[in-house]
């Protein structure tokens, strides 16, 4: 395994396309943690785009490229279609260097274990980009949701939606549309973040689903565009997952409730077009009873709010969740060992999406594999 002596740490990018750019900033904001050593991508304009401003070479192919810079690599980070990311992830362990890679970390169960025996047998690591885990807000909820104030966690339900064919207009051949390349529809493509939101901030793992879906056009191959599903977790927890691509002129929304014995999380939009997520509230009896009517509606407050008004915070723009898993993944490459979201933390998000696939194609309730 490649050990990291010198800051920063070197990432070469396997994938020059969207969601590379939200990593950049990691880049352009931390010099002295991390450096662009190197930019693979078949498109060579877009793999010079990214790479060229830090002065990095690009490729058109990953594995000249991890052959050429052999020695002046430290770790991989891999932001290509889901279908890829297995083999592109290989190249970079097959040659000892630790990996983030873009959620989902694989399209299948059995590609996931895969790449912990790849894990095993060569001493290194891969990460998940679940990168909802490093957000502040998602960070200071987790406390307060293991508070007094909270109490013991009940019930949830899980909203996430995007419109697919707004998301795929002037695309050529999308892949994300075939099960074949995305490992299925809306629920690893979409709701594989607010699934995992949900295990990290409980610690908690799912253990059962019962899953119905819609496969509606132009979807292909089986994935489903429209899933609505009831889970159950290892602590108790139940609740409902709704999802879809086929929302007619919704914008790309994740809303949230989460109800605790003493406590409760709600996350809307404030209006249309507000943000994809909208912003936290939060309430608590302390303890007390609410036995009257308008006290049910009263003493919700402002995550950001009450975070703002705490010494010493700082706010940071939204691809601060991005930025912060990248350092952490920086600073894990310099240890040795995966962090936060590493594969076996990642294990039940996978599984549970394995699971509501089977349940969609069976119409029978699924237990959720161990790790």
């Amino acid at each position: 395994m490649s050990t990291c002596t010198t800051s920063p740490v070197r990432v070469a990018l396997i994938g020059a396309g969207g969601i590379s750019g939200v990593h950049r900033a990691a880049f352009e904001l931390h010099p002295d943690r991390v450096a662009m050593a190197g930019v693979a991508d078949p498109a060579l304009a877009a793999a010079e785009a990214l790479a060229a401003p830090f002065g990095a070479p690009s490729f058109t192919d990953p594995a000249a490229m991890l052959n050429a810079l052999d020695g002046k690599v430290d770790a991989v980070l891999v932001t290509t279609p889901h279908f890829l990311h297995l083999p592109h992830a290989s190249l970079a362990l097959e040659r000892g260097l630790p990996v983030l890679v873009e959620k989902p970390a694989t399209c299948t169960l059995d590609e996931l274990r895969q790449l912990q025996a790849l894990e095993k047998r060569h001493g290194t690591f891969v990460q998940a980009g679940q990168m909802q885990r490093f957000g502040q807000e998602e960070n200071w909820l987790k406390r307060w949701l293991h508070s007094d104030a909270f109490g013991e966690p009940r019930l949830f339900n899980l909203d996430i939606y995007q419109n697919i064919e707004g998301y795929i207009s002037g695309k050529d051949s999308p892949w994300i549309l075939d099960k074949n390349r995305a490992g299925g529809g809306i629920v690893i493509s979409v709701a594989v973040h607010i699934l995992d939101l949900l295990r990290y901030w409980f610690d908690d793992d799912f253990v059962e689903v019962t899953a119905l879906g819609r496969f509606d056009p132009p979807l292909q191959n089986d994935a489903e565009s429209t899933c609505a599903a009831i889970l159950k977790t290892r602590r108790g927890m139940i609740g409902t997952l709704n999802s879809s691509y086929t929302v007619a002129r919704c914008p790309y929304s994740q809303r949230s409730m989460i109800f605790g014995t003493r406590g409760t999380l709600a996350q809307h939009m404030e209006q249309i077009g507000g943000g994809y997520a909208g912003p936290y509230f939060l309430s608590t009896t302390g303890g007390l009873p609410s036995p009257e009517w308008n006290m049910m509606y009263s003493g919700f407050e402002n995550v950001a709010g009450r975070m703002a008004a705490e010494p010493g915070f700082v706010s940071a723009p939204y691809p601060a969740a991005f930025v912060n898993q990248m350092l952490a993944f920086a600073d894990c490459v310099r240890d040795g060992h995966p962090g936060e979201n590493s594969l076996a933390r990642n294990f039940n998000t996978i599984a549970v999406i394995d699971a509501i696939a089977r349940s969609l194609a069976t119409g029978q309730t699924q237990a959720v594999p161990p790790l």
